[in-house]
């Protein structure tokens, strides 16, 4: 298919978000993530999988030594790491999740994450409806 943005890198969100039901295949996907030629950034790469009104789902492949800047959000934050080791730096400290660690944060908890080596970690985010 040929996309009408040429700079795009992917199929627009209302062509990827589109099926009832979608299933993805995390091996492919991180692989994919790790062979795209375009620059990563602060060493890693990302795509949203999914999103619908106030739920958005990401995969995030970083490279080792990587970092995924301070981040506030206004909803849950999920981040299940599919392979590998990333370290989530909140007020509270440092959190570390290991192969397969799953970590939940409230809303409007800023957040970074450090990989200490290359990882895969999916980021699902819940926002709270508005007042």
């Amino acid at each position: 298919m040929e996309h009408p943005h040429p700079q795009r890198l992917r199929p627009p969100p209302r062509e990827r978000f589109a099926d009832d039901v979608t299933t993805f295949d995390l091996v492919r996907t991180f692989d994919a993530l790790d062979l795209e030629e375009s620059a990563s950034t602060d060493g890693h790469r990302q795509i949203t999988l999914f999103k619908r009104g106030p739920f958005t789902l990401m995969a995030l492949s970083f490279e080792a030594d990587a970092t995924w800047p301070r981040h506030l959000t206004d909803g849950v934050v999920t981040l299940e790491l599919v392979r590998g080791h990333v370290d989530i730096f909140t007020t509270e400290g440092r959190h570390t999740l290991l192969d397969q660690g799953l970590c939940v944060i409230q809303p409007r908890v800023a957040l970074s994450v450090h990989a200490p080596k290359a990882s895969h970690l999916l980021m699902g985010v819940y926002l709270e409806p508005e007042d």
